[in-house]
């Protein structure tokens, strides 16, 4: 019986080892932590999104410079193999109404306890929690535990070691320099689906803290997004932001900072907002006057002043231009340590299509360890998984030839 050493018990790790054991191989599975799946216990927290059920075009998309990379990993193992994998796990799910997909009834925990359970019921599977990597070599591996040094020959491996952010889970690319040490080629890790600093008036400050401003669109270069942002002392976070968080830290990066515009009404167009405005207001406040005819928050308002010039209020037609589209000066990402994923990683030339080290034939990579990145809204776990799947498909491939 072949067997092989997985490196990582994330969703990465804990899926090529399943896999594996189904097609008959003994597994070791090694983790810096003392239990498996610590970052996915953290994403579970606000809802565990396991993917989307988009059309595989759009879905591909998801990847942008990343998609021809990873083209061959997501059509083998599609959002609707996944669903039907935590079918047979006993994890039914279903799709809400954007198309993201959800465990109907079972919490994250429960799900990683009936997984880690029909692990731990093969005979061929052994779990080596509190083992840190600490040095590579051609067929070798070194690992540190509290009490010794472990020495093991590894033929067959694969490393599904996370990228850089959330680094007190595990996952926290100090494996980068092992590799490097072996003459591989890695791309330094930046933060993504990460929050973004500005700068806020003290006033504006004191009266935000992580407070949601709901139904709102941002739009990035000719691109929108709508949903729900929360507002922070340091500046913004939530879906829309980290949907364009790829291209927003591009454009930092490139000119020291980039603009983001916000429509604070979505449904309504300039014309209905100027519209409105125009009711008779009476001795109502203006912002009284807004609260009645456009149904604006209180935080909306407040982020009006804040963003825009008193003339404006002055003038309907501006501020129902300015409610269409606030602009708002980002000034640079928040660190990686808060970020939802990173970008960076094994680069790809150093791959072949099976994920499979070229300098060291048996070893593979999978999941975010490798440089792709891609939104919220199901796509990272999808990638974890299904990069997980093309690397025992490769295992497959070179043990069958051997």
């Amino acid at each position: 019986m072949e067997k092989v050493i997985v490196i990582g018990a994330g969703p990465t790790g804990l899926f090529a080892t399943t896999l594996l054991l189904e097609r008959g191989y003994a597994v070791d599975l090694y983790d810096q932590k003392s239990k498996a799946g610590r970052k996915l216990l953290l994403a579970g927290k606000s809802g565990l999104n396991i993917t989307n059920i988009k059309d595989p075009e759009d879905f591909d998309a998801a990847y942008k410079c990343r998609q021809d990379k990873m083209a061959l990993s997501l059509n083998s193992f599609t959002p609707a193999d996944l669903r039907h994998w935590l079918r047979q796990l006993g994890v039914e799910t279903y799709v809400g109404s954007t198309g993201l997909v959800f465990p109907l009834s079972h919490s994250t925990e429960t799900i990683l306890s009936i997984w880690m359970d029909s692990l731990v019921s093969s005979k061929n599977f052994t779990f080596f929690p509190n083992h840190r990597l600490v040095s590579v070599g051609r067929g070798s591996l070194c690992f540190e535990t509290k009490n010794k040094i472990i020495n093991l020959k590894a033929p067959l491996v694969v490393m599904g070691l996370g990228g850089a952010s959330y680094p007190v889970t595990g996952s926290d690319g100090k494996w980068r320099l092992l590799l490097e040490s072996m003459e591989l080629e890695t791309i330094p890790f930046k933060p993504a689906n990460c929050g973004f600093e500005c700068t806020w008036s003290p006033f504006f400050k004191e009266k935000i803290n992580y407070t949601a401003i709901k139904n709102i669109k941002l739009t990035f270069q000719n691109k929108s997004k709508r949903g729900e942002a929360v507002l922070t002392s340091y500046g913004i976070e939530g879906g829309p932001i980290y949907h364009y968080s790829r291209e927003i830290r591009d454009s930092i990066e490139q000119y020291g900072r980039t603009t983001v515009f916000l429509d604070l009404l979505p449904d309504l167009t300039s014309k209905d907002i100027f519209c409105k405005l125009n009711r008779k207001r009476g001795k109502t406040s203006l912002s009284n006057h807004l609260r009645k005819q456009l149904k604006l928050s209180g935080i909306k308002i407040l982020l009006l002043r804040e963003l825009t010039e008193k003339i404006i209020f002055n003038d309907y037609s501006l501020l129902a231009k300015a409610i269409k589209g606030i602009p708002l000066i980002l000034e640079r990402p928040r660190p990686i340590e808060e970020a939802i994923s990173s970008s960076g990683g094994v680069a790809f030339t150093e791959l072949d299509s099976f994920f499979m080290l070229k300098k060291y034939p048996g070893w593979f990579t999978a999941g975010e360890m490798v440089d792709w990145d891609a939104p919220t809204g199901g796509y990272l776990l999808q990638g974890c998984f299904s990069t997980a799947y093309t690397a025992v498909e490769g295992i497959n491939k070179i043990t069958a030839i051997l």
